[in-house]
C-alpha cells in the first residue's frame, strides 16, 4: 500500500509536464519527439493536442486530477492515452517508414480512454500522455491560453503548463468526400451480448454511430442480410439481418419495419448515404449471404455457402426481393444517396463469375449506383473502388479509393499501429490532388478473427488473431456500458479529413489549379511522394489555414 504522506516533495519538481503535438506518439519509456505549445484552428473544427506527464518518482502516484482552466475551458475534452499491444505490428516484407522497424511487437500508444472520475495514475519513471481535443465551434475567434493543472490529491502539490491556441474566424466547407467505414454489427452483438437490433443494440450502436459521424464518416453499410465479409468458407457468422423473410409455397414476402426503423435511427445520427449489404460472397461472388427465413419448418437458412449464387433458386429470390427493396427505398426517400455491392474484391480470375452474376443483377437495381472494391473491375461499375496499392495519382471522378492490410510499402499511407502519425494524416492531402468521390475501410469495429473463426478481446488482441497488422481491422473499442471508444488513430485519421476540406474550401476561393501548385511544390505527389515530417505537415495546414 502506498502511504498518503510524503509522497511528492514540494522542493523538487518530479513531475515534467510538455505539450506535444497531435502527431506524436508518446511512448511510456520515451520522451516525446514533437513537443508543441501552440497551435491554430479554423472557427468550425476540433482541435487536438497532447500533454506528456512524467513521474520522476520510483512507485505510482495515484490520485492525480487534472483540470483545465481559462474561458475556452468547457469547449475542452480530456483522456488518456492508453498503450494497447501490438501482436503483428508489421508484415515481414513491409517498408521501413514505421516506429519500429521489423514485425514491431509491443504496446502502442492507441486507446484514449475517459479520465476515470478525473483521476490519473502515474506510473513511476515513466510518461503518461493526455489527449486534449477542443471544440472550436464553442468558441469565439481569438487567442486562447489553455491552462493545464495536474494535482496529486493526496498531498495537493501542483504542476501546470499552457497551451496557446488561436481559433481563426474562418471556416471549412462541409467535406464533399463520402466516406464509409464499414460497421461489423455482429460485433457489437456478441461483445456485449445483446440481442441483435433490440433496444439495448441500439443504445450501443447510437454511441458506435455518434463516434463514426463525428468523426467524418457519412455512409453507413447497411445488413439487409448478414454480411458475407471476412467468413471461413463454409462457416457462419452471427445473424444480423435486417430483412425479415416468409417463403411459403415457394413464393416469398418481405418485412422492411426493422430496416426502416434502422435507417431512420441513421438519419436520425446523420448519416447521408447508404450502402446496401453485398448481394453475394467475397472474393468472386461464388456464393450466397446466410439468408434466414420463415418457413413451413420454422425459422431456418435457405441461402448460404451451399447455394451458387448463379443458382435458380437464388435469381428467383432476387427477382422477388430487389423489386420491392427498390418500392421501399423510394418511399423511404433515401434511393438517390443509397448505392448497392454485388462482391468485394474480386479478382482478374474471378471476374467470369463477378460479371455473371452482376448481369443478372444490374437491371434489377438499375436506378442505383454499384460500388466494389477490386482494382481489376475498370469501368463495369459504376463506382471503382480501387486500392491505394493500384490507384493513380489522378483518378476519374466516379472513383473512389481504399487501403487495407496491403497498404504497408512504398510509403502509402494507412493507419497501422507501427506507423507514425503523419503516415495516416497525408491521407487527406493525397486524397484532394486525387479527385476521388469517396474513400472506404473495411474495419470500424472487426472484433474477429480472420474469417471470423472465433471473436477476440480487442483490448488485448488488435491483429485479428495474428492475420493483418494491429491497427487495421479496427478503430474503435467498445467500452464499458456500451460506450464507443477513440483510438489516438481515428482522431489524427479525422484531422486528415479536415485537411481535404480546408483544401476544398482554398480552391473554391483560389482555384484548383492554383491550390495543387501549393501542395505540389510543398514535395507531394501522388501517393508514394510526401515529405516524412510531422512538423511540416502542421505548418502547411497553418500555411492553409491562413489562406481562406
Amino acid at each position: 500500500m502506498v502511504p498518503t504522506t510524503n509522497l511528492l516533495s514540494s522542493e523538487e519538481n518530479m513531475y515534467k509536464l510538455t505539450t506535444v503535438s497531435s502527431l506524436d506518439k508518446v511512448f511510456s519509456g520515451g520522451a516525446p519527439k514533437l513537443p508543441e505549445s501552440r497551435g491554430t484552428a479554423l472557427k468550425n473544427e476540433r482541435y487536438n493536442f497532447q500533454l506528456a506527464i512524467y513521474s520522476d518518482y520510483d512507485r505510482i502516484i495515484p490520485r492525480n486530477t487534472v483540470t483545465v482552466e481559462g474561458v475556452c475551458a468547457t469547449a475542452v475534452t480530456v483522456r488518456e492515452v492508453v498503450e494497447i499491444p501490438a501482436g503483428l505490428a508489421s508484415y515481414p516484407d513491409a517498408d521501413d517508414y514505421v516506429i519500429n522497424p521489423g514485425l514491431g511487437t509491443g504496446l502502442y500508444p492507441e486507446l484514449l480512454r475517459p479520465l476515470d472520475g478525473g483521476n490519473l495514475m502515474l506510473r513511476p519513471k515513466s510518461y503518461t500522455s493526455l489527449w486534449f481535443t477542443v471544440d472550436c465551434a464553442a468558441l469565439e475567434p481569438g487567442q486562447y491560453d489553455v491552462k493545464i493543472t495536474v494535482k496529486n490529491e493526496w498531498c495537493g502539490e501542483t504542476f501546470s503548463t499552457n497551451y496557446a491556441l488561436e481559433v481563426l474566424a474562418a471556416k471549412s466547407d462541409e467535406n464533399e468526400l463520402i466516406y464509409t467505414n464499414w460497421f461489423h454489427y455482429d460485433s457489437i452483438v456478441d461483445y456485449y451480448g445483446v440481442q441483435p437490433f433490440g433496444d439495448e443494440f441500439y443504445r450501443i450502436f447510437g454511441s458506435f454511430l455518434d463516434t463514426a459521424v463525428t468523426h467524418g464518416m457519412n455512409m453507413l453499410y447497411v445488413p439487409l442480410f448478414t454480411p458475407p465479409l471476412d467468413t471461413e468458407v463454409g462457416g457462419e457468422r452471427t445473424t444480423v439481418q435486417l430483412v425479415g423473410v416468409t417463403r411459403q409455397n415457394g413464393k416469398y414476402s418481405f418485412d422492411f419495419s426493422e430496416l426502416k426503423r434502422f435507417m431512420d435511427f441513421a438519419a436520425a445520427h446523420k448519416i447521408r448515404y447508404y450502402e446496401m449489404s453485398h448481394l453475394t460472397t467475397q472474393w468472386g461472388a461464388k456464393a450466397c449471404p446466410k439468408i434466414m427465413a420463415k418457413t413451413e419448418n420454422g425459422c431456418e437458412r435457405i441461402f448460404g455457402w451451399d447455394t451458387s449464387s448463379l443458382s435458380e433458386e437464388y435469381k428467383a429470390f432476387l427477382t422477388a426481393f430487389l423489386p420491392e427493396l427498390d418500392e421501399f427505398l423510394k418511399k423511404s426517400g433515401v434511393s438517390e444517396n443509397t448505392y448497392f455491392h454485388v462482391s468485394d474484391e474480386p479478382n482478374e480470375e474471378q471476374r467470369p463469375n463477378y460479371d455473371a452474376v452482376y448481369d443478372f443483377i444490374r437491371p434489377l437495381i438499375s436506378d442505383y449506383k454499384v460500388m466494389d472494391a477490386s482494382s481489376d473491375l475498370g469501368s463495369r461499375v459504376d463506382c471503382p473502388v480501387i486500392s491505394t496499392t493500384h490507384a493513380t495519382p489522378v483518378m476519374p471522378e466516379k472513383n473512389w479509393a481504399y487501403y487495407c492490410c496491403t497498404a504497408c510499402n512504398d510509403n502509402l499511407s494507412n493507419r497501422f499501429f507501427n506507423m507514425p502519425s503523419e503516415r495516416n494524416r497525408v491521407l487527406g492531402i493525397q486524397l484532394y490532388l486525387s479527385g476521388v468521390k469517396g474513400f472506404l475501410h473495411w474495419g470500424f469495429n472487426f472484433y474477429s478473427s480472420q474469417y471470423s473463426i472465433r471473436k477476440i478481446n480487442p483490448f488485448l488482441e488488435t491483429d485479428a488473431g495474428g492475420a493483418f497488422p494491429s491497427g487495421d481491422s479496427f478503430v474503435v473499442y467498445p467500452g464499458r456500458d456500451g460506450t464507443a471508444w477513440d483510438s489516438l488513430r481515428l482522431e489524427v485519421f479525422y484531422e486528415a479529413l479536415t485537411d481535404l476540406a480546408a483544401l476544398k474550401t482554398l480552391e473554391k476561393k483560389i482555384g484548383r489549379e492554383a491550390t495543387v501548385k501549393l501542395v505540389e511544390n510543398e514535395g507531394v505527389s501522388g501517393w508514394h511522394d510526401y515529405p516524412h515530417d510531422p512538423v511540416w505537415l502542421k505548418a502547411f495546414r497553418e500555411k492553409i489555414d491562413r489562406m481562406l
